[in-house]
């Protein structure tokens, strides 16, 4: 089965190298798709195999982003059998005891033409965990991470798939597995967060993203982003919210609270469920 995965990225020096690492130790570099908005970091120079697909860096406007994205998926399956697409900070995770040869093996014995990935924040509890160590494996550094409904997407699919801003949200009905995971790690480590959100905030946004107000965390000061993203998270992990890693009654609320409007099928984004990382995920990445 031919894959590829498919991404859009600006200036991504320690997210597109953890991204280019998994992707193409499945599929196969050549058939990794970056395209790239004129990044001016270096981070885009040496990609190996990989494809550049470079872009002129006009104001940022979400639409036309996810416009790009969705008819680049629909071109690329008329080579491929299925195409993961997604911001270079997710990570689709099958199970590792259910799927040991990962996205391939998923993907050849997925039922139905698309999979909703649970979207999980790798998080950094700043007052128990080290900073990252980018030379190791993630997930053998970080032990806790926040389910969210923001983060379930519909990232894997064999059919041309048109996404909502944010790539949330998609023209087609969810298809939740709880075996299929999006592991979201622009908060696996602070710093690193800090330097991305300076990114942000730098960022010249189009006036229709900005009227609709697409994107909005990425533009929090700093007091709020390290309120919501890291002082939050370790006030609950040690005052004990962590919970098991079974999604069922999360799953059961998006798909029961999913409404169709305008030709999107819009998910609830206000589910939360602390985790701690089952044994065999260390490693995944």
């Amino acid at each position: 089965m031919r894959i590829a995965a498919l991404t859009f990225v600006f200036n991504e020096f320690v997210n597109l190298p953890i991204w280019r690492k998994y992707y193409g130790s499945q599929l196969g570099e050549r058939n990794l798709f970056i395209v790239d908005r004129d990044s001016t970091d270096g981070s885009t120079e040496k990609l190996g195999e990989a494809n550049r697909i470079l872009l002129p860096r006009t104001p940022f406007d979400d639409a036309r982003k996810v416009a790009c994205l969705s008819s680049f998926q629909s071109g690329l399956l008329s080579h491929y059998d299925a195409v993961i697409c997604g911001d270079c900070d997710e990570i689709v995770v099958p199970n590792p005891n259910q799927y040991p040869g990962g996205i391939v093996e998923y993907a050849e014995k997925m039922e139905g033409e698309y999979a909703t990935c649970l979207g999980i924040d790798v998080t950094h509890i700043i007052d128990a965990e080290a900073p990252i160590d980018l030379t190791k494996p993630i997930m053998r550094q970080r032990r806790f991470g926040l389910f969210k409904g923001a983060g379930c997407k519909t990232l894997l699919s064999r059919v041309p798939t048109l996404w909502a801003p944010g790539l949330h949200c998609t023209d087609k009905p969810p298809r939740f597995d709880p075996d299929l995971f999006n592991f979201h790690i622009k908060l696996m480590d602070y710093q690193c967060a800090m330097q991305r959100q300076m990114t942000n905030q730098a960022t010249e946004w189009s006036e229709r993203s900005l009227a609709a107000n697409h994107g909005g965390h990425h533009r929090y000061s700093f007091d709020k982003f390290v309120k919501e993203a890291f002082l939050d998270s370790s006030n609950s992990v040690r005052t004990n919210k962590v919970q098991s890693f079974d999604f069922s009654n999360e799953i059961a609320k998006l798909a029961s609270e999913t409404k169709q409007v305008g030709g999107i099928y819009w998910m609830p984004q206000n589910v939360f469920r602390w985790i701690e990382f089952p044994e065999h995920f260390r490693g995944v990445f």
